[in-house]
C-alpha cells in the first residue's frame, strides 16, 4: 500500500483518541488532533506534557496503546514493512541532539537521509548516487550551509550541526518535520538562525512542521497555531496569539516567561 500524495484540501494527518501508557502513567490521554498540509504548529507545555512522546507516536517510532491516526484517510497505525518504512522517511524527525556522525562530512550526513529510498544492499553499503549527493547540496544551500559541505560535523558549531540536521530531513522527501526541541541546548542567535531555516522550509515548500518548543516567544515569532499539552491531554489548540498571560497560567502554572522556560 503507497501512502498518497498530500493535497491542499482538508485535515492532512488526523489523529483521534491516541493514548499510550507506561506503566500507571498516561504520556498521551486520548489526544485528537487535525493537521493541514502546509501548517508551523508549536508543541509546548511542561516538561513531561507528553510532547515528545506524541511526536514519536507521529513518527511510529512507538506506537500508541489507542486511538486511532490517519493521513488523507489511510490508516497509518496499519502500516507495516516497506510501508511503514516510507512513513518515517515522510515523517521527518529532528531531535534536540543532532544525531550527525562526527567524524563524516557534512555533505555524507545529509546524504544519509536518502538510504530510505534506495535499494537494501546500497543502503547497507552506504553507497550514494549523483542524485544524492545533487539533492544533498541542494538543501544545504537552500540553509545557507552549502559552504561547510566538505568539513566533518563536528567541526561546526551547534546550530550549524542541526542545520545540517534539517537538510538530512529535506532530502528524505518529507510530507512532515517533526522537530523534538530542536533549539533546547541553543544560545539565542543560534536558535534563531534554526527557526528561520524551520520556517524557510514551511513556506518554500509547503511542508507541515510540528516543533516541541520550550520557548512560548518563539512560538508566537514563528508558529500561526499552537498546541499546549499538560499531563498527556490537549488543553489548547489554536492561534498562537490566543495564548494570554490567563492561558499561559493555566497550562504552565504561570504566566511569568523566565518560570516558563525553566517549566518546560
Amino acid at each position: 500500500m503507497s501512502l498518497p500524495d498530500p493535497v491542499p484540501s482538508g485535515p492532512f494527518l488526523r489523529l483521534e483518541g491516541i493514548t499510550k501508557i507506561y506503566g500507571e502513567a498516561r504520556a498521551l490521554d486520548g489526544v485528537t488532533l487535525d493537521i493541514a498540509q502546509g501548517e508551523m504548529i508549536a508543541v509546548i507545555g511542561r516538561s513531561g506534557a507528553g510532547k515528545s512522546t506524541l511526536l514519536t507516536v507521529i513518527n511510529r517510532l512507538i506506537d500508541p496503546d489507542g486511538g486511532t491516526m490517519t493521513c488523507k484517510g489511510r490508516d497509518v497505525l496499519a502500516l507495516r514493512g516497506r510501508d511503514l518504512r516510507d512513513w518515517r522517511r515522510r515523517c521527518a524527525m529532528v531531535f534536540q541532539r543532532f544525531n550527525l556522525v562526527a567524524r563524516l562530512p557534512v555533505l555524507t550526513n545529509v546524504m544519509t537521509g536518502r538510504l530510505a529510498l534506495r535499494p537494501l544492499l546500497p543502503s547497507l553499503l552506504g553507497l550514494f548516487t549523483d542524485e544524492d549527493r545533487a539533492a544533498a547540496i541542494e538543501a544545504l544551500v537552500a540553509l545557507d550551509m552549502g559552504a561547510q559541505a566538505l568539513k566533518r560535523a563536528d567541526e561546526l558549531s551547534g546550530g550549524q550541526q542541526q542545520r545540517v540536521a534539517i537538510a538530512r530531513a529535506m532530502v528524505q522527501d518529507p510530507y512532515i518535520v517533526l522537530a523534538d526541541e530542536p533549539v533546547a541546548s541553543l544560545d539565542p542567535r543560534n536558535s534563531e538562525a534554526v527557526m528561520d531555516a524551520l520556517a524557510r522550509i514551511n513556506r518554500d515548500h509547503g511542508i507541515t512542521v510540528l516543533i516541541n518548543l520550550h520557548s512560548v516567544a518563539l512560538a508566537r515569532a514563528y508558529c500561526p497555531r499552537s498546541v499546549a499539552m499538560s499531563a498527556g491531554r490537549v488543553v489548547y489548540d489554536g492561534p498562537t496569539e490566543g495564548l494570554t498571560p490567563q492561558v499561559l497560567e493555566r497550562i504552565y502554572g504561570t504566566a511569568d516567561p523566565d518560570a516558563i522556560e525553566d517549566a518546560a
